[in-house]
């Protein structure tokens, strides 16, 4: 059951990028229009798809599981960014800031919630959702820095105005706040946030288009694919087996922290100057390896 809703997931994922190559390589997007739509997602679906994940109103019973799945994941957190800048020293300038911030966060928002739902639930649902909000929090600032280096006085002030930390900002209010919100507001929101993973997708396939494969794949990229789903969660499944956790707190942790590269790995690539044609291999490598590794951490689990 949970092999076959990761292949539904992944399988999906796919039939984006071949509808997003197709559009390219018929030139129904050119390169202008391309690089457009990557602000789309970036300024607009994104930040709807990460405050859509705050409209959420936990029980209170449930207050004391949240706070220690929200010390899971800075746990997590920890662990990735000091693999992020330990791993990848000797690495291409340029190679190196996918390499660190496709470490240091994962696609657990698209791919792994889903996967989390079919293994614990709703229950499980809301909890991965409550582990995502520190991981946005590294991804849009640790996170973001990898791609612009050299510039510590400018990072902070994009990091903080980035629209993405303002829907985090206004997800935690909304989160706390007893309202309740009329159906066109919930519903426009839903689907802004459900349009960010085709849109997204369809980029990546239209940045294949563009490429050259020959030569996408090399061993660091083979080194990133163990690192992001072997190394990691081997890790926190180390930590944690030495913590007395509920079982499903701490499935939830090893399994977020063994999803593949994330989207936005190519995204920021294409925006901020990075390897955008070796981010695209990271995510398809990273991604396909995951259909083996993510059934076997599973059965670790139990």
């Amino acid at each position: 059951m949970v092999f076959e809703k990761m292949l539904t997931m992944q399988g999906m994922m796919f039939f984006f990028v071949i509808i997003g190559f197709i559009v390219r390589k018929r030139r129904i997007v050119g390169t202008t229009g391309r690089l457009n739509m990557v602000d789309l997602c970036l300024y607009v679906l994104l930040p709807f798809n990460i405050f859509h994940a705050f409209l959420v109103q936990p029980h209170h019973d449930v207050w004391g599981p949240v706070v220690i799945t929200i010390l899971l994941s800075v746990l997590y957190n920890v662990i990735s960014v000091a693999s992020a800048f330990l791993l990848y020293k000797k690495t291409d300038e340029e190679k190196k800031k996918p390499l660190r911030y496709g470490t240091i966060v994962s696609n657990g928002g698209f791919l792994g919630n889903p996967v989390i739902e079919s293994i614990y639930g709703t229950s499980g649902l809301l909890y991965a959702a409550v582990f995502m909000l520190p991981v946005r929090v590294v991804m849009w600032s640790v996170g973001v820095s990898c791609f612009l280096p050299g510039q510590k006085k400018n990072v902070l002030k994009k990091v903080i105005t980035h629209p993405c930390i303002v829907a985090i900002y206004l997800g935690l209010i909304v989160m706390v706040l007893p309202v309740a919100w009329p159906d066109f507001f919930l519903n426009g929101v839903e689907g802004l946030s459900s349009a960010n993973t085709p849109v997204s997708m369809m980029l990546i396939g239209m940045m294949l288009a563009e490429m050259d494969p020959r030569g996408l794949v090399d061993r660091t990229m083979v080194w990133y694919a163990a690192v992001r789903l072997v190394l990691i969660p081997a890790v926190v499944f180390a930590v944690t087996a030495l913590i007395p956790l509920d079982p499903v707190l701490r499935g939830i942790t090893v399994i977020m922290a063994g999803m593949p590269a994330p989207v936005t790995t190519a995204l920021l690539s294409s925006k901020y100057h990075g390897d955008e044609r070796y981010a695209t291999g990271m995510i398809f490598l990273s991604t396909l390896s995951s259909l083996v590794t993510l059934p076997l951490w599973c059965l670790l689990l139990g």
